[in-house]
């Protein structure tokens, strides 16, 4: 494609939907927004020479005489919130969805549809028998789904929460498949978030293999010492949220409110676990044994942990 048609194609995109910018900063090639290493603050990257350069993204508009009112400054004031949902933002790049009209920008895989749609389906039958409870174990709710009566009953489900509520079985129906459709994000972080715990239980682990090592048992204390708090917090933000939605005749006689808390609990939950992506990939294939490798990827952690994480305790791993 020639740059003529790309810029055609470009002046097609509309701000209302793309970082459609205007001004010819925004056209330098490999140009990109991302949030700075240290200090977290949106800004603009751009290659100088053989450096890179980063300008605050609260400079832009005085430091290039972009007017404030322009569109180009106020994508510029989306660029802080969009980059709560995606790690870089390219000039033309979509502007995140759940800024446009609240939807996850990113995809999930069908067992997550799954999982959810088999938590639902439990909380239906268990809600008819009167004791409404929350699964998700994948074992038990495929058992659930593979039930022949399991229909019939969920069916039933519909039509008594229909008359409670005042409303058309379809309606009822139709609800509960957004409630699925939101919640399958949740199973989907609650997967991802399992890959971190992982390394929490490796570094426990890891304890036992290194108790006769003085030095390697500190370093495993202060690393605990930082993961566990952060451990907790995501343990709480997943029991919060089921039992916020435990409850299927609660989540449809507050649909909207529900609805709204379900996505905000999706949107924070995956902001924080963007920036742990390395730190499961510097993992994924260690085992929790004896091993140089092990050994560089716990400095690693600790390092990722004291700079994300801040702790009142103040120490040095050793030779970090």
């Amino acid at each position: 494609m020639s740059e003529a048609e790309k810029t055609s194609e470009n002046s097609d995109l509309s701000p209302s939907t793309h970082f459609a910018f205007q001004h010819k900063i925004f056209g330098v090639k490999g140009a990109y927004f991302k949030l700075t290493h240290d200090s977290k603050e949106p800004a603009f990257f751009v290659e100088l020479g053989e450096m890179k350069g980063a300008i605050p993204v609260r400079s832009i508009c005085q430091e290039f005489g972009i007017d404030k009112d322009s569109t180009d400054a106020e994508l510029l004031g989306t660029i802080s919130s969009s980059l709560k949902f995606v790690k870089e933002i390219h000039p033309n790049d979509s502007i995140p969805t759940e800024i446009l009209d609240g939807s996850a920008s990113w995809s999930i895989e069908e067992i997550h549809k799954q999982i959810a749609r088999g938590r639902i389906t439990m909380q239906l039958i268990s809600w008819l028998a009167g004791s409404e409870e929350i699964i998700t174990n994948i074992g038990e709710l495929e058992s659930i789904a593979n039930d022949p009566h399991t229909k019939d009953k969920v069916q039933k489900a519909f039509k008594e929460i229909a008359d409670k509520l005042g409303i058309t079985k379809d309606d009822v129906v139709e609800k509960v498949d957004d409630v699925i459709r939101e919640l399958s994000f949740i199973e989907a972080l609650r997967d991802h978030y399992s890959q971190i715990k992982k390394i929490s239980t490796n570094i426990d682990k890891l304890r036992t293999v290194y108790k006769r090592d003085r030095g390697m048992m500190e370093d495993l204390s202060r690393i605990h010492t930082l993961i566990e708090p952060v451990i907790n917090n995501f343990e709480r933000s997943f029991d919060q949220i089921d039992a916020q939605t435990c409850e299927v005749l609660t989540i449809l006689k507050n649909f909207d409110p529900t609805i709204d808390h379900i996505r905000k609990t999706r949107d924070d939950l995956h902001q924080r676990f963007m920036i742990w992506d390395d730190m499961i990939n510097g993992w994924k294939n260690l085992q929790p044994e004896e091993d140089p490798e092990v050994e560089r990827q716990l400095k690693a952690t600790y390092r990722f942990l004291a700079q994300n994480f801040i702790q009142s305790q103040s120490w040095r791993l050793g030779n970090v």
